[in-house]
């Protein structure tokens, strides 16, 4: 297994030094410093060279979302993750447009954390699984308020070769849908409604529903 060298940012030491004692124990991650904000992470991350970024949201100076968005621009292969408290839609719309890859909670299981780091590193996409329903939701909210005069309300609008059927299911998986619920919705088997899924997936361009969710959050209605 390849080495993932980490950088961890957050500006209080207790947790720099927790997250450090938590995650020297695995062979893959080798944790190549920290850093006490985001200005200190722009300042050291090109001779530290990390492949992943654990970045706190809330600091002093230059914040997470400021800090990913410079470290993007200047090292578009280093993956970050915001590690943070907050829960909100807004954060985690910022955070994807900033260029993070992944969003996880602070109270993230250990063994959650470690399966981000490792997924982001190989190219996924990350959300921390109980903000998931929220996220559709929210998407949910928006854009029924927005469906009376934009056409954008539609998840699909950037994928105008989904069939008729593939929008429908689409519209149910933006909604929070199970694959059961999608059948009972559709009076499809649920095998049909996988089907349906996997070809949406391609044709977003995404690999599963965290990935198609991710995608719904950076449509324009979601960029208010």
């Amino acid at each position: 297994m390849s080495n993932i060298n980490l950088l961890i940012v957050d500006d209080h030491p207790m947790i720099r030094e927790g997250l450090v004692a938590m995650l020297t124990q695995y062979l893959d991650i080798n944790i190549v410093g920290t850093c006490c904000d985001g200005q200190n992470a722009i300042d050291t991350v090109a001779h530290l060279n990390p492949n992943v970024i654990l970045m706190d949201i809330k600091m002093g100076k230059v914040n997470g979302f400021e800090a990913t968005r410079e470290i993007m621009t200047n090292f578009p292969g280093i993956k970050v993750i915001m590690l943070t408290i907050y829960e909100d839609s807004e954060s985690i719309r910022l955070a994807l447009q900033a260029g993070a890859s992944g969003y996880m909670l602070k109270q993230a299981s250990r063994e959650k954390l470690v399966e981000a780091i490792r997924l982001v590193q190989k190219g996924e996409i990350v959300i921390d699984s109980t903000l998931l329903n929220q996220l559709v939701i929210d998407y949910t909210r928006l854009s029924q308020g927005t469906a009376h005069n934009s056409h954008n309300s539609n998840v699909t609008d950037e994928c105008n070769d989904l069939t008729p059927r593939e929008s429908e299911v689409a519209r149910f998986l933006a909604q929070g849908l199970t694959n059961k619920e999608i059948s009972v919705r559709t009076h499809l088997a649920v095998d049909t409604v996988k089907t349906h899924l996997r070809s949406i997936y391609r044709k977003m361009g995404v690999k599963n529903r965290s990935h198609a969710i991710t995608k719904i959050m950076r449509f324009r209605n979601f960029n208010h």
